[in-house]
């Protein structure tokens, strides 16, 4: 059974900004506290406002991914979503989605699509996930982008690749102003996509259906994903259902949105994104290589970022890395975490041998082995069989 104590907490950073809250909540042994494992069809309407609270208490979580809509769009694309519940004298505390892996170790429900993952819970609660999830069989966890603020629930790996924000709470002119006295490289890729946005031959939507530009740009980016070598996820059936159920759900916490630019008529660029009430996710752009030295895709982007202001959006994910664009575009960096954390034996010992190889060969000579596992294991658990 678990409890609650509180402990002193000295601060969070969100935004380039210190917040300070008092006392930390940390949930371990005592009788007022359940904990559930339940797969996500089995969640209520109750448990919908519960999680929606949850959710707009801490700022680090205001990403659509953070949202149940998103976890049942990942499971309703790809079933088998779990979801770990806390309950505190009966009130929710806690969800945690998870997908469960083949040998015991928990994903994130969307596998490399979730951009950002992790626990929903007040900024004051603090799991004790040791307890919690051994309880329940869950052996360990993989992540690659949960909010540096998770470091609180024993989520601590390695800091990752930053996710890149765009600051748009001021309004789309407020963000332009500060990024243009910030950068001369800035000032002058404006100008030439401003040159290409007020051309008269270039339309422009946001928020579309246009079913021809959804299946050109997957086809653009299983191209890319070919030329530079990577796994091509469109390969697979689920991640084009997801981005179709996000699409037609219309939710307000996690809903798709596509945005195109045209050239006479011709696609250009596209983009799907992914919003909340006040987050834009960019999340899979693509542009034609005949119009590439026009630079569509950054002028889509400048012209989303103004259309996203304009429906009240306050921050643009741009993503995760130091991609050059990225950098130009955004105002500051949200931190996030990268690793593993292990629950059961099989877990600890494969955690403890890939920390002892990395200690023991720095240029990773003697890790090209279990690299290369782990990658053969990552398309297994994506494409579910042990041929992929």
């Amino acid at each position: 059974m678990l409890g609650i104590v509180s402990v002193e907490l000295t601060g969070l950073c969100y935004g380039g900004l210190m917040r300070h809250s008092p006392r930390l909540r940390f949930v371990r042994d005592d009788m007022t506290i359940k904990t559930e494992y339940l797969d996500i069809a089995s969640l209520d309407a109750s448990d919908h406002d519960a999680w929606r609270g949850l959710q707009a208490s801490d700022p680090a979580l205001a990403s659509p991914y953070f949202s149940m809509t998103y976890a049942r769009a990942a499971n309703t694309a790809r079933p088998g979503v779990k979801i770990l519940k806390v309950t505190e004298s009966g009130a929710p505390i806690a969800y945690w989605p998870l997908r469960p892996g083949p040998l015991g170790t928990a994903r994130p429900v969307g596998g490399p699509m979730d951009d950002l993952h992790g626990i929903v819970a007040a900024p004051d609660t603090r799991l004790d996930l040791t307890r919690i999830a051994a309880a329940k069989g869950i052996g360990g966890y993989t992540f690659s982008a949960t909010p540096f603020t998770q470091v609180r629930h024993g989520l601590k790996g390695q800091t990752g690749n930053g996710n890149q924000v765009m600051d748009l709470s001021a309004g789309y002119a407020a963000w332009l102003a500060e990024r243009q006295d910030d950068s001369s490289n800035f000032r002058r890729e404006h100008r030439k996509v401003e040159k290409l946005l007020t051309d008269p031959s270039v339309r422009i939507a946001h928020d579309v259906v246009d079913h021809e530009a959804f299946d050109r740009m997957i086809a653009l980016k299983r191209k890319a994903y070919r030329e530079s070598g990577h796994f091509d996820l469109f390969s697979l059936g689920w991640p084009r259902k997801l981005l179709e159920t996000l699409q037609s759900a219309g939710a307000e916490d996690a809903r798709g949105v596509l945005s195109t630019l045209r050239v006479d008529g011709a696609l250009a660029a596209v983009v799907y994104c992914m919003r909340s009430a006040s987050v834009l996710h960019y999340w899979f752009p693509a542009y034609e290589d005949e119009y590439s030295k026009l630079k569509p895709g950054l002028a889509l982007l400048f012209s989303l970022a103004e259309w996203a202001a304009g429906e009240g959006i306050r921050e643009l994910h741009l993503g995760l890395g130091e991609t050059r664009y990225k950098r130009q575009m955004s105002t500051w960096m949200m931190p996030v975490r990268s690793g593993a954390v292990a629950f059961g034996l099989p877990q600890k010992l494969a955690t403890q041998a890939y920390e002892a190889a990395t200690r023991l060969e720095p240029k990773g000579r003697f890790l090209e082995l279990p690299a290369k596992i782990a990658r053969k294991y990552d398309r297994m658990v994506l494409a579910g069989n042990w041929k992929a």
